[in-house]
């Protein structure tokens, strides 16, 4: 008896276990949705209890960062009252320009985040034209990070023509603002994309592809397999225009003003950070190659570059991730 009775309680627990697999299987639901923020389509793949109420605080929380903090077109926002001014900050705005400064420092001036009145002049997304010299050169003197101090929560600013601009760094925030909520909803696995950025939440192996800066936003260069993390990608195919028959891309070198001339065309980061995998995309594409591996390494972080000569160049974790699927790139070998 006591063999039956130790046959049926066995049978009872496996029945157990197999009801609340049953029943978690049952209560996730995947749901994707698109909306605009950011100056961009972001798109939001859940896959929980309650999908659809998850995917609108993720929206909710996306456009609050961007509306209440971090636009500096909207004057309504944090920033748009502080910039030229300075002030208290918030606890939030306060940590994202910490970390912004220190890439600024640690990349010697190639991540600029005070270059409001440069880029202003170019009108990406609006009129755009290549400014005149006398104009862009005045910018430049109102530029960089240099031109404001934080200390604390409290923000100042030594020229008052000097204008933030989270444009590079803004979409890798509102990953981060996105995984907030994710973590709160107990969601099993999500992706959320916001331009360039993407969030890859939850359990197992994800594969993102790495866009083909001659092809269309669904043809792929390259797929990385990875863990949990985020994904920046700063190419200069994004936002672009020509005037007398050059081409003239929205990535500028803050030494110069003029868009970034250096043989690459794309450059994505892996970092468990979205703001940080943001301003290093820019940061690293800025600085090219050798410093830019160096830099990312640096934060430990992978980065994946690409050339207009079509060679594929990675730190050594990311190669590891890395497969080329358009045979007309080579993957280089580092010296």
């Amino acid at each position: 008896m006591k063999k039956k009775a130790g046959i049926v309680i066995a049978v009872l627990a496996a029945a157990v276990v197999a009801l609340f697999i049953i029943s978690d299987a049952i209560a996730a639901k995947e749901t994707q949705r698109t909306f605009f923020a950011m100056d961009t389509l972001v798109t939001a793949k859940v896959t929980s209890a309650e999908p659809e109420e998850t995917i609108a605080q993720i929206e909710a929380e996306i456009l609050a960062l961007e509306n209440g903090v971090i636009s500096r077109h909207n004057p309504d926002s944090e920033l748009a009252k502080l910039n030229g001014k300075g002030g208290k900050v918030s606890e939030k705005l306060s940590k994202m320009l910490a970390t912004l400064i220190d890439v600024s420092k640690k990349s010697k001036g190639a991540f600029d985040f005070v270059l409001g009145s440069v880029s202003d002049l170019w009108g990406f997304g609006k009129k755009a034209a290549v400014p005149e010299k006398e104009r862009l050169a005045d910018a430049l003197s109102h530029s960089g990070a240099g031109k404001i101090t934080l200390s604390g929560n409290i923000l100042t600013f030594t020229d008052e023509s000097a204008v933030i601009d989270l444009g590079a760094s803004g979409k890798g925030a509102a990953l981060d603002a996105a995984k907030g909520i994710l973590g709160n909803a107990k969601v099993k696995r999500a992706v959320i994309s916001v331009g360039g950025s993407i969030l890859l939440y939850g359990e197992g192996d994800f594969t993102v592809g790495i866009r083909n800066p001659d092809g269309n936003s669904g043809e792929f260069v390259a797929t990385l397999k990875t863990e949990a993390c985020c994904v920046s990608t700063s190419g200069n195919y994004e936002r672009y225009f020509e005037e007398n028959g050059v081409r003239y891309h929205h990535i500028l070198d803050p030494k110069t003003g003029y868009p970034v001339s250096n043989g690459l065309v794309s450059v994505t980061v892996i970092s468990e950070n979205g703001l940080l995998s943001d301003a290093l995309s820019t940061a690293c594409f800025v600085l090219g190659i050798e410093d830019g591996m160096k830099l990312a390494e640096e934060y430990g972080c992978e980065a994946v570059f690409i050339t207009e000569s079509k060679e594929v160049y990675a730190t050594a974790n990311a190669d590891s991730m890395l497969e080329i699927n358009d045979k007309s790139y080579t993957r280089a070998v580092q010296k």
